[in-house]
């Protein structure tokens, strides 16, 4: 089967792109809906996609200045970095995944870059937002969304870390303190490359990592 998919711009020869500037309603799926519609074979759990606000949304992945539909070599570098951290964890209390779905209730389904969820590796269960405690998005062409969408998602699942790995600048943006109801954070930290990064896990418990160690070389 051919993907079908819509040029979402102003003035795009589609129902979106027409009604842009005006009035437009979409019918949006739960996550439950989703569930039921993967289950029962109505739509194929495509990883190229992810649920946010109940639209299924191509992924992107593409480095700076790159094509947002390509997975950027850069992009792809830091994801392998972070799955290595995954070692440093205890597997029998938490693990970290890699662009795998956290569960959002009544939001979405984003598969971010990494997530640290505190159940065993063993587990076979669909993480949810109330068994992760950082999140990470690596941000070429993504900026945008992670810094909006995806911040968004994140602090309504009350996740309490929201890391965004910034290619282009070699930065990391970190987002503390989740407010839910609002769907933001209440406070963030920019770090520069020379800095120490705390990856939240259980309690006080922390994972140190250096972020020059996280980004490609400069």
């Amino acid at each position: 089967m051919s993907e079908q998919l819509l040029k979402i711009a102003p003035g795009a020869r589609n129902v979106i792109g027409e009604a842009v500037e005006g009035d437009l309603r979409l019918h949006t799926f739960s996550t439950e809906q989703y569930h039921r519609m993967v289950e029962e074979g109505i739509l194929a759990e495509d990883t190229g996609t992810e649920l946010l606000d109940g639209v299924l949304v191509r992924k992107d992945r593409g480095d700076p200045g790159g094509d947002p539909m390509t997975v950027g070599e850069a992009h792809a570098s830091v994801v392998r970095l972070l799955a290595y951290l995954g070692l440093r964890l205890d597997p029998a209390r938490m693990h970290l995944q890699t662009q795998q779905p956290v569960v959002i209730a009544e939001h979405g389904e984003p598969e971010p870059d990494a997530a640290i969820v505190l159940q065993p590796l063993t587990s076979i269960a669909k993480a949810r937002a109330e068994d992760v405690s950082c999140v990470v998005e690596v941000a070429g062409t993504s900026l945008e969304r992670d810094r909006t969408t995806k911040l968004r998602h994140y602090a309504s699942g009350g996740i309490p870390q929201y890391l965004i790995l910034n290619l282009a600048d070699r930065t990391a943006e970190e987002y503390l303190d989740p407010d839910p109801v609002a769907g933001t954070y209440r406070r963030s930290v920019r770090h520069s490359v020379g800095a120490t990064l705390q990856l939240r896990l259980s309690g006080e418990d922390r994972l140190e990592v250096a972020l020059e160690r996280l980004l490609p070389p400069g």
